[in-house]
């Protein structure tokens, strides 16, 4: 058995799934709203006899290791190993590195014991108070997991103590384990807890486990900075983690974009106002790496930043970074400086339809950039502040990927700089080479292609699906060569679906539930989501312990055969015979065309019989 077939079979399907959508159970099914396109309507159905899952929706489906992998954006490896974890299955192929795996463990749980300390230590405290202070609810500190490290020097280590008072290898062991993961440092004297009075705000890796925490002052003190968040561990890449990410992904799903805030207040106060898809970055700049964990769940991003200079600078690289990873992005800014914008500020003032308002206002990239160039960075009145906003304007313009975004970003600096178009183009284009690449549409002998139409592939026919599952259910029938060899497929899903199982069947292969199931991890996301379609929709077909029987079943596919063959027979030759008429007219030679007509004509009276 491998890896895969042992994790299907240890986890209840409906148990994973039920832990991202909320399900409710009709008949032999449990359905919920779709976590991969936005429903009102549940259309996502979970069968837990069978062990996948269906969207009559969006028509995506699979079975436990499809949905880890499409939901988190993960590699088909990656993905088993993320249920392994979850299952406590030893995958059989993983590299032996049982010390270092123990070891990270030891630090998880660690973590994960500090913060229900600070938990513990949350009501009446000083935090508590300040919360309550800053408007914020009660149950927010559930949702997030708030806390307080109580102002001690020596808090956890007197708590470790408590644990293992008559186990001291143990103690050494977690006290060395402290200081790995940052909590404690050393002076010159003595060691010490990094976080000390202050409100604690625990920081989750997409599988919920707590890998470092922010502490914030709750009141001011001398020579010590409002935020501090744990150092770099092997738990921790600040880079690469961006808050709450794991935590909001299924809201990030369902309303489409995801909002970046700049700090741990920000996102809070938009979740209590109802926009629980914002996250942040850590104390950084929003860097590459975080806006890949970010396209994992969405291509859209809104950036809602302080609009002081340095929230201002922030957004404008934060665009730049987004950029370099293919994400769509607004930018909610009043573009002025006279009106302070605070995301917390305003989520204490404004209702949550207010706030969707501005989110909905968002500017677009080439609004905020021409701002930020001609009206925020530079005194555009002035000449040569002029040319030093437009070489740098001209210079962003050089990084974006189309003509058609060169062209609305010139555009908008003719409306800013109230200037001709067609001298900014000429001014864009320049002398430099580079330049001269990226203007080059706007050449004037410059041959346009039109653009080919992207056709949306053909869904299978009800007939193509029942087929399939005849032969799944009989693989027998693969032997009817001439009567397959005739089907004329309409969808490439359903040929290419159908051609995996015949050249497994010619093998001798034969599938049953568990097999299928299995099956779906060789085969790519639009031919396991029919697969799981087909096996929702023929149970009766596919059930060994129906009635149905080999003759029954070869008569059944002939039938969907004979339905088919006629259908592109008649299409056919309905085609044809418009195409017979204008020659006709036209004066043209239409012999061929009338020999091939009658011979489908023919075909057709034969399959009538049949």
């Amino acid at each position: 058995m491998t890896d895969a077939d042992r994790i299907i079979a240890a986890i209840p399907i409906e148990t994973y799934i039920g832990r991202y959508v909320v399900l409710k159970r009709k008949g032999n099914n449990l359905w919920g709203l779709c976590p991969f396109h936005g429903e009102k309507t549940p259309s996502f159905s979970v069968s837990p006899q069978k062990g996948i899952y269906k969207c009559f929706g969006c028509g995506v489906g699979g079975n436990v290791i499809t949905f880890a992998k499409e939901y988190n954006k993960l590699s088909f490896v990656e993905a088993l190993k993320l249920l392994a974890e979850f299952s406590g299955i030893e995958l059989s192929h993983q590299p032996v590195r049982r010390g270092a795996d123990d070891h990270k463990k030891e630090l998880v749980e660690l973590n994960q014991w500090v913060h229900k300390l600070y938990q513990r230590a949350y009501p009446f405290s000083d935090a508590e108070r300040y919360a309550l202070s800053r408007g914020i609810l009660p149950e927010t500190q559930q949702a997030f997991g708030l806390g307080y490290a109580p102002n001690e020097p020596r808090f956890l280590e007197t708590k470790l103590n408590e644990r293992y008072l008559h186990e001291p290898e143990l103690l050494a062991k977690s006290i060395a384990h402290l200081a790995t993961l940052g909590l404690t440092g050393h002076n010159d004297h003595d060691s010490y807890n990094r976080f000390r009075d202050r409100w604690i705000f625990p920081i989750k890796n997409l599988r919920g486990e707590v890998i470092a925490f922010g502490g914030r002052l709750v009141r001011e003190k001398e020579n010590a900075g409002k935020y501090v968040n744990s150092p770099e561990s092997p738990l921790f890449n600040k880079s690469q983690t961006v808050y709450r990410l794991g935590e909001v992904a299924q809201s990030i799903r369902h309303e489409g974009f995801a909002i970046v805030c700049e700090g741990y207040l920000d996102a809070l106060g938009l979740f209590e106002k109802g926009l629980q898809n914002a996250v942040a970055p850590l104390g950084t700049a929003f860097t590459l790496e975080q806006a890949k964990q970010v396209k994992r769940f969405t291509d859209n991003v809104v950036f809602f930043f302080d609009n002081d200079s340095a929230g201002t600078e922030a957004a404008f690289k934060a665009l730049q970074t987004a950029r370099k990873a293919n994400l769509a992005c607004k930018v909610v800014h009043p573009l002025t400086e006279t009106a302070k914008q605070d995301p917390f500020d305003l989520s204490r003032t404004l209702t949550e339809d207010g706030l969707r308002t501005l989110i909905r206002d968002a500017h677009e990239e080439v609004y905020f950039v021409a701002w930020y160039f001609f009206r925020h960075k530079y005194n555009t009145t002035e000449l040569q502040q002029k040319k030093k906003a437009l070489r740098e304007y001209y210079d962003y313009i050089r990084t974006l990927e189309t003509e058609l975004e060169r062209d609305a970003f010139l555009k908008r600096a003719s409306v800013e700089l109230a200037t001709d178009i067609k001298i900014l183009q000429k001014d864009f284009l320049g002398t430099d080479k580079k330049a001269q690449e990226a203007g080059a549409w706007l050449q004037k002998n410059k041959t346009i292609q039109k653009a080919v139409p992207q056709t949306k592939p053909k869904q299978a026919s009800k007939q193509e699906k029942e087929i399939i599952a005849l032969v799944l259910r009989f693989p027998e029938l693969g032997d009817e060569e001439m009567l397959l060899e005739e089907i004329p497929w309409g969808s490439d899903t359903s040929y290419l679906l159908f051609s995996f199982f015949r050249d497994r069947l010619k093998t001798g292969t034969a599938f049953a539930w568990d097999n299928l199931n299995s099956a779906m991890q060789f085969l790519p996301e639009n031919l396991s989501s029919l697969l799981a379609e087909i096996i929702m929709d023929y149970e009766d077909v596919l059930n060994a312990d129906t009635e149905l029987t080999h003759e029954v079943a070869k008569m059944n596919l002939r039938r969907l055969v004979r339905t088919l063959v006629l259908q592109a027979l008649d299409a056919r030759i309905k085609e044809r015979q418009s195409k017979i008429s204008e020659l006709e007219k036209a004066g043209q030679d239409i012999e061929e065309l009338m020999l091939d007509q009658q011979q489908d004509i023919d075909k057709r009276i034969e399959w009538r019989k049949v």
